[in-house]
């Protein structure tokens, strides 16, 4: 990376920043005339003798001389701030488009970082520098050569004309301006050391944030909320004093400017007034003097401002290049070369380590004169616990970690001088803890096969700027919306082929049930095909018609019946006899909805929605007087808070000593939100009647009557005959909810529903949605064991010529089923197992026993077992 910022912008803007110093130097005459103008039109046009006047050609009265002067300086008014207009979109297109290369190009040097840098810097030490701090280096790059040309020749067009007008003037606008030039720099140069260490605190509060939220668990298991808000209180004192001391002096910087420049028309008006009584300058001349340093102002206002900012900049520029210009950044033809034939090759050749050494950062993380051999399709596992140098050996071998000394070849190539074109490609790593990326589960499995973009998409409206940006701001000429997944190496053609491949791993692994059911609860897409729409309507109406025909399995289920009402639905629910389109609102906000409270209101049921939500209350009040108010039972009736218990506490007091007409407008509405959250068979609370349930049913249509065409469009209407677009896949098929007040509701519905998907042929669809369910945060809806399952899987989907995996046998009984699906994919190919027991890897060619980053023992499995 350059050294220094001006560096950086001179080599990559070096063009921009030349055509923005003569759009500057275009302003300045006409500068010059906005000023000279004010004077002739006052001394001249309206001062002025002897009209009319011969000037281009033709004669002019004293009226249209000023119209002409008065027209002309507007014009030049319009010519000025058209330049302005121009110089500063530019000077934003510049900033933005170094600001992008800056980014992209620290986001580059990240993926070049070796690993053992990542155990020195933390995500949020690095993010910061990335995102926010970069961010004011934009700005000041566009002004970088353009804002002191253009503000400095402003200023020095304001100074040449006042000592034009009058040498002495001239002097006096000056006077101060070695005062300020000698006293702010030294105040700067501590707001400069304050600043720094400002940005060296705000990143350890941001890294002790990213820590707090990863080990969020251990926080609360130990019980240690206190000691790190102590810990962020005690950082946010250091960096409130740091900012404190920093406003304190650029204040001061400011108080001074402002009192010179307020200082400054003394001079102007004692020295300016004295030369106009004696007839030494003309008034006009003074008027002039005046505006032009009244203007002067902003100009040496604006340089004072980019000192200030320059300065500003220079430190993030220094910290930022401090972190991310290290000198052990793999080469950029590491990620950058492409395989060719000859590389692609050798990796099928033997695995040989000669004297191999490497220092870790701390103590067990050391390889010792490691001499090892792998021949091509061996099975060996590398056999020790924390410490032995396990995982170093098995990292090194997967080009992870570079040796220190000696030499790691693979086919005779060394590893180290690979590119990630060829070791990503033929082979697959599964680490201790495998990363499993936001997105879905698909886009998790084709990970491993998005290497380069196979086609690039020509329907692109955009794509043409896009690549003539991407090409000028030193950006990839890649397109994220082109076809990525490399079809050929997972060994199919198609991408259904390839779901189909991945769902037979899954399946393997014992991952099919947990997909299957991950789909069950997904949602359709909303251009459904037809095929699909047809098949799950047949499925619920034959499942209906199944349930129906058995009284057994009647008693499970509420099916959505249009004059039937649903017992473990919410009033709501039942009301409505729909949900809300937008998927975000709770059941108990529909009762805000206008239309909602329009009917209410038309309908005259206001009254008895109250009335069950004064009884709803009525009941909670009564069942948990004596309990504690932090009960866990309230809060999973979902019906109200602790907090709101207390609350409702009062308006009931209110409802039944005053009446329930005497509740204002805002309290019979959170009765309402109230008697919407019931759900009769959940909460068995007895407030229901069957007559108020047929009075509710009986308001179905009329609600849906009530609204226009347009206003429907709000809400999503229960339909036997439609795919309801806001209910699961599960919710589809069945059409109805497990009845809550029948034990073994929800067994029955799920058996019901995996029978009739079956019958039907929705297995495969369903599936297919299962690996589009999303993993959340870096995987962080996904059990342990179904990371490890999903990273094996998607080793094995790019069919990878080496297979490592460390500590992917945990001793359990799926590592037999492990151990199958390895054999049977990896069969004639190279796999390297790395465990902390012997035991715990079977069928292997050799095991190399490993202590002290030393391999201490080798030998056959049979062999090294006896000796254990």
């Amino acid at each position: 990376m350059e050294k220094s910022l001006f560096q950086f912008v001179w080599r990559y803007s070096r063009t921009q920043q030349i055509i923005l110093f003569l759009i500057t130097l275009l302003s300045f005459p006409i500068l010059y005339y906005t000023l000279e103008l004010p004077k002739l039109i006052v001394n001249d046009a309206i001062s002025g003798k002897n009209f009319p006047r011969s000037l281009l050609g033709a004669e002019w009265g004293q009226i249209d001389y000023l119209l002409l002067l008065c027209f002309s300086f507007l014009g030049l008014v319009v010519i000025n701030n058209a330049v302005k207009y121009v110089l500063n979109v530019y000077r934003g297109l510049v900033g933005e488009r170094m600001l992008r290369r800056l980014r992209y190009d620290l986001y580059k040097r990240v993926l070049l970082f070796r690993l053992p840098r990542f155990r020195k810097m933390s995500s949020g030490e690095i993010i910061p520098m990335i995102t926010s701090e970069v961010e004011p280096l934009g700005g000041f790059i566009g002004d970088a050569v353009a804002l002191p040309a253009f503000q400095g020749g402003q200023l020095l067009v304001y100074l040449v004309f006042i000592f034009v007008q009058d040498p002495l003037l001239g002097v006096a606008a000056i006077t101060f301006y070695p005062v300020q030039g000698y006293i702010i720099p030294k105040l700067q140069k501590r707001v400069n050391m304050l600043n720094k260490e400002r940005v060296r605190n705000v990143r350890r509060i941001s890294d002790r944030i990213g820590e707090s939220v990863q080990g969020i668990t251990e926080i609360h298991a130990n019980d240690t909320a206190q000691w790190h808000l102590a810990e962020l209180t005690d950082r946010l004192h250091a960096n409130f004093t740091i900012r404190f001391a920093v406003f304190r002096r650029k204040f001061m910087i400011k108080f001074i400017n402002n009192f010179i420049n307020q200082l400054t028309p003394f001079f102007f008006y004692s020295i300016g007034g004295y030369l106009v009584i004696k007839g030494d300058v003309s008034f006009g001349a003074l008027v002039a003097v005046l505006a032009a340093y009244k203007d002067l102002a902003g100009p040496w206002k604006e340089l004072l401002g980019y000192y200030q900012n320059q300065a500003d900049v220079r430190i993030k520029y220094e910290a930022i290049v401090e972190n991310f210009d290290i000198p052990d950044l793999y080469p950029d033809t590491r990620i950058s070369t492409e395989p060719t034939e000859d590389l692609l090759s050798a990796m099928a050749g033997q695995m040989k380590l000669d004297h191999v050494t490497y220092v870790g950062d701390s103590a067990g993380q050391e390889l010792s004169a490691i001499t090892l051999s792998i021949d091509p399709g061996e099975t060996v596992a590398l056999v020790g616990g924390d410490g032995s140098g396990r995982t170093e050996l098995a990292a090194m071998l997967a080009g992870l970690l570079s040796p220190k000394s000696g030499r790691l070849t693979v086919g005779g190539k060394n590893l180290e001088e690979m590119p990630e074109s060829v070791i990503g490609q033929k082979v697959a790593y599964i680490g201790p803890s495998p990363q499993i990326f936001s997105g879905t589960i698909r886009s998790n499995l084709r990970y491993s096969i998005r290497n380069r973009p196979i086609s690039t998409p020509e329907a692109l409206d955009d794509l043409a700027d896009r690549m003539r940006e991407a090409e000028l701001t030193g950006n990839t000429p890649y397109v994220i919306e082109a076809i990525w997944e490399n079809y050929q190496a997972a060994g199919v053609a198609t991408p259904e082929e390839l779901d189909t491949r991945a769902v037979e791993l899954l399946n393997h692994v014992g991952l099919g049930d947990d997909i299957y059911q991950m789909g069950l609860r997904s949602r359709f897409p909303e251009n459904l095909d037809e095929k699909t729409q047809n098949a799950i309507l047949m499925a619920r109406n034959k499942l209906f018609d199944d349930v129906q025909a058995n009284r057994n399995l009647s008693s499970k289920i509420a099916f959505w019946i249009r004059d039937a009402f649903n017992p473990t639905a919410t009033l709501a629910e039942n009301l409505l006899f729909a949900t809300s389109a937008d998927r975000h609102t709770e059941v108990g906000m529909l009762s805000e909805n206008d239309h909602v409270r329009a009917f209410l209101n038309q309908s005259g049921c206001r009254k008895l929605f109250v009335e069950i939500g004064i009884a709803v209350a009525d009941a909670i009040i009564e069942l948990f007087s004596d309990i504690d108010g932090d009960s866990a039972i309230l809060e999973s009736l979902d019906l109200m808070t602790a907090t709101e218990l207390v609350e409702y506490r009062n308006l009931v007091a209110k409802a039944h000593s005053q009446g329930a007409e005497a509740l204002e407008r805002w309290e019979t509405r959170r009765f309402i939100a109230l008697a919407f959250r019931l759900s009769p068979a959940r909460h068995r609370l007895g407030v229901l009647s069957d007559e108020r349930a047929a009075q509710i049913v009986s308001l179905r249509e009329a609600f849906r009557q009530s609204l226009s065409e347009e206003d429907r469009k709000d809400f999503a209407f229960f339909d036997r005959d439609a795919v309801h677009p806001y209910f699961s896949i599960s919710e589809n098929l069945v059409f109805g909810l497990p009845r809550a007040d029948r034990r073994g509701s929800q067994e029955t519905v799920a058996r019901l529903v995996s029978d009739i998907s079956e019958e039907v042929g929705l297995t495969a669809y369903i599936m297919q949605a299962g690996l589009d369910f999303d993993v959340g945060v870096m995987g962080s809806v996904l059990s342990v064991g179904q990371r490890r399952k999903i990273a094996l899987v998607r080793a094995l989907l790019k069919q990878p010529t080496i297979l490592i995996a460390d500590d992917l046998l945990q001793g359990t009984s799926e590592d037999q089923v492990t151990h199958a699906l390895v054999e049977q994919a990896m069969a004639n190919k190279t796999v390297i197992w790395g465990v902390n027991r012997p035991d715990l890897a079977p069928n292997c060619d050799k095991l190399h026993i490993m202590q002290s980053g030393r391999i201490v023992q080798s030998g056959a499995p049979q062999d090294i077992l006896e000796t254990v």
